[in-house]
């Protein structure tokens, strides 16, 4: 039987009498304490009445709840037979971690034990209800012993949990990606910007098999140093190609499985305000200055969907009382799977290879800078960020080696608005032209300024959102600002956004989104003369559909559509159309165990003069199953 922490629970729900019983009639499966009931009676520290009755609402007497308690001692009793009453030696701790196969379970422990707060309850039941027990018969000051040596255990394996702590996560997924177009199309491109191998392939003829294991280990070299690795495993850093740029290609990409150390590093604490990081450790500040894209839309895996940065380098955090600053200095092409060292994606459509690095640069090799937060009123935060990324030389004999960026967020709730919150951030991007350059290249210093700013709230159970968004065309950051159908981190737009969601039920939720953009500030030939993007009034809008349905515990349906028109203000060019309908199925099957299946229909429209972005029609589909276990 596992050792489970219900002990305190159990005393305080459960209602004893001297019949044995079985499964009480009147404890409906789906009461919320059903399932800590029935365990307790089957250890035998819960039995009923005699008509086979649990009566959860009877007020409990003195002496029932000093049978609970006297059958709790012999549940204590059986679980440490002889054991000594204090003090253990590490054979004993050892013993004592005997029932479990592998040290990876530690982490388990807190959910499968008793904790220090279950035995200090147990110790004080025992000192309120002495009386009543010494009635029942039972050595009270042995029991109180065993309850002393029962805590000397739980210590004992909470120390050792919390030296070295083991988890990870595995997840596998099955993916195909099918285009339908005609003969005068293309192949599909789904919202990464892959591919699928020819025209016309049937869903199921080109399933690629992807497999990806996280192992994480926390080690507590004292009490001010820890070291932390997460190791992967598998072919799904492959398949990406990059973990913050598209890689672009055809599905699936890769077989062939690797380890890789994504994370390795140790955190060093500085006295009570700081902390020092060093190796390669995750770093991200906001959505318009540092953050990692999600390059990876159909499936959920941490590590790539969390916006951090794998960098290596050292990272010192200080606290300085209202005032929290973190300092950077990194080196970006240690890390096979980031691409040009760090990604900005400034200049184009995302749909080639390859993007490109922050601020224009090919191949960022370092990059240093800090971020402080300031509290402020209205229980606000005032953020201020700066940092600069640079190049060993130039690229291509010598154009632009190094790139700044640098800007301002606010965050804060309206005093006289109860519910109302605003945010808003101002990011100025700069790419700076190497010594070597010819005189004709010049700093990008124009059209490189990012500012938006977000009202939010609620009213009744209702959350709406507005705001408005300005991107310079030549704005570059390693950041994650927004994602229109295959276009990521758009630039060279402004106009406004909303956001609403409607709780219809508990377990039914319908959010809407749009974003009407039109240009940038002024006439430009972005995306070549005679395409939507050249003048400063061609039309963006994109409409997003939402519905999610929770229709049990542990089954979900998500059903969305995504609608994004590009109309080019130029006579005689046609608007382009692009269409995603998305459905989704996700299952529970245990507490660390979860099943996705999802279909996408994918449909581009590029109009007779294909003047869109993205050149001739296209259409197709892609399906994703993920199995996913964490532990």
């Amino acid at each position: 039987m596992k050792k489970t922490a219900y002990l305190t629970l159990g005393l305080l729900v459960v209602l004893a009498a001297p019949v044995l019983g079985q499964a009480f009639t009147d404890v409906p499966a789906d009461h919320w304490a059903y399932d800590a009931i029935e365990q307790l009676q089957k250890d035998g520290i819960l039995i009923g009445y005699p008509d086979g009755t649990f009566q959860g609402k009877r007020t409990l007497t003195r002496y029932e709840f000093a049978i609970a308690v006297a059958r709790l001692a012999d549940w204590v009793r059986s679980v440490m037979p002889g054991g000594p009453a204090a003090g253990l030696t590490k054979a004993d701790v050892e013993k004592m971690l005997a029932d479990y196969a592998k040290k990876s379970e530690l982490p388990s422990i807190p959910q499968n034990l008793a904790t220090k707060d279950d035995v200090a309850a147990i110790r004080k039941l025992v000192d309120e209800f002495r009386d009543e027990i010494a009635a029942l018969g039972v050595d009270v000051d042995a029991l109180k012993r065993d309850v002393a040596a029962l805590g000397a255990r739980v210590d004992a394996i909470e120390a050792e949990q919390k030296r070295v702590r083991i988890t990870g996560e595995a997840n596998i997924f099955a993916v195909s990606l099918s285009s339908t177009s005609d003969a005068t199309g293309q192949p599909v491109v789904n919202l990464d910007n892959r591919t699928a191998t020819y025209p016309n392939e049937a869903l199921f003829r080109n399933i690629g098999l992807v497999k990806d294991f996280d192992l994480t280990i926390t080690g507590r070299v004292s009490d001010t140093v820890t070291a932390q690795a997460l190791i992967n495993y598998g072919n799904y850093l492959q398949y990406l190609g990059s973990v913050d740029d598209y890689a672009g290609g055809v599905l699936p990409n890769r077989s062939t499985d690797d380890f890789f150390p994504y994370y390795t590093f140790v955190q060093a604490a500085i006295g009570q305000k700081g902390s020092l990081t060093v190796g390669r450790f995750p770093l991200q500040f906001t959505p318009y200055t540092l953050k990692k894209i999600d390059v990876d839309s159909y499936t959920s895996i941490l590590k790539t969907d969390d916006g951090n940065y794998p960098v290596d380098g050292a990272k010192l955090t200080w606290d300085f009382g209202g005032v929290d600053l973190t300092l950077f200095a990194a080196k970006n092409d240690q890390n096979n799977y980031l691409a040009n060292g760090l990604t900005g994606q400034p200049f184009s459509l995302v749909q080639g290879a390859t993007g490109s690095g922050v601020g224009g640069l090919n191949g960022v090799t370092q990059s240093a800078g800090l971020r402080a937060t300031i509290a402020i009123p209205w229980e606000g935060n005032l953020g201020l960020t700066y940092y600069e990324a640079w190049n060993r030389a130039a690229y291509a004999a010598g154009t632009r080696d190094k790139a700044r960026v640098y800007g301002a967020d606010l965050s804060v709730d309206i005093p006289w608005v109860k519910t109302l919150k605003m945010v808003g951030s101002w990011t100025r991007s700069e790419a700076l032209a190497a010594s070597t350059a010819p005189a004709t290249v010049d700093d990008v210093d124009y059209l490189n300024t990012a500012w938006d700013a977000k009202f939010s709230g609620t009213v009744g159970s209702i959350g709406l959102a507005a705001g408005y968004k300005s991107i310079g065309r030549n704005f570059a950051a390693a950041g994650a600002w927004d994602k229109i159908g295959r276009w990521t981190n758009p630039a060279g737009i402004r106009g406004p956004y909303a956001e609403i969601d409607v709780p219809v039920m508990d377990n039914l939720k319908v959010s809407l989104n749009g974003e009407f953009l039109k240009g940038g500030d002024k006439d430009d030939p972005f995306f070549g003369a005679g395409k939507w993007g050249s003048t400063k009034d061609d039309k963006l809008t994109k409409a997003e559909a939402a519905v999610k349905w929770c229709f049990s515990k542990a089954n979900a349906l998500d059903v969305a559509y995504q609608w994004i028109k590009f109309e080019p203000d130029t006579a005689g060019l046609d608007s382009a159309d692009e269409k995603y309908l998305t459905v989704g199925w996700a299952h529970q099957m245990g507490p660390n165990a979860t099943m996705k299946i999802g279909y996408q229909f994918i449909k581009y429209d590029g109009g007779s003069t294909t003047s869109g972005p993205y050149g001739a029609d296209y259409q197709g589909s892609q399906a994703v199953v993920q199995f996913g276990v964490s532990f």
